[in-house]
């Protein structure tokens, strides 16, 4: 831990904290609804256990930076480029070969342009200069 109790908390580095902690909330939530629900036989539901991984770690992640922990920035920013890259994937993918005509093609191309746009948030938040200062990054 670095020595940033002296310090008051920057608001980049508590809006990161902040938006790790419900990143990772949201995930896990999702990772569990993956396990209870689509476990029908087929396998699908064990996609959960690396999006539960990926929670957990954006929950650890957010309260590390929140607590002022020496390299927690850097630690969340690289966790936060999962989520990002996987949907930044999928946006290509859907802007290439979608189905315009279904309904549910619209929601999942939102949800997956908030999910970017969050990450890219996220990713912004922990590399700004004073939220390095704060953790001890510089």
């Amino acid at each position: 831990m670095n020595d940033s109790s002296r310090m008051p908390r920057p608001a980049a580095a508590t809006g990161a904290g902040a938006l790790g902690i419900a990143a990772g909330a949201v995930t896990a939530g999702f990772a569990v609804l993956l396990l209870l629900l689509l476990t029908d036989g087929n396998g699908f539901g064990l996609f959960g256990l690396p999006v539960l991984a990926l929670g957990v770690g954006l929950l650890r992640g957010g309260g590390r930076v929140l607590a002022g922990r020496t390299d927690a920035g850097d630690r969340l920013s690289r966790l936060a480029l999962i989520p990002a890259t996987v949907s930044g994937l999928a946006i290509g993918g859907m802007a290439a070969g979608a189905d315009w005509d279904r309904d549910g093609t619209l929601t999942q191309l939102a949800g997956f342009l908030i999910t970017f746009l969050l990450s890219a948030v996220l990713i912004t938040l922990c590399g700004r200069p004073e939220t390095k200062t704060y953790l001890g990054e510089y």
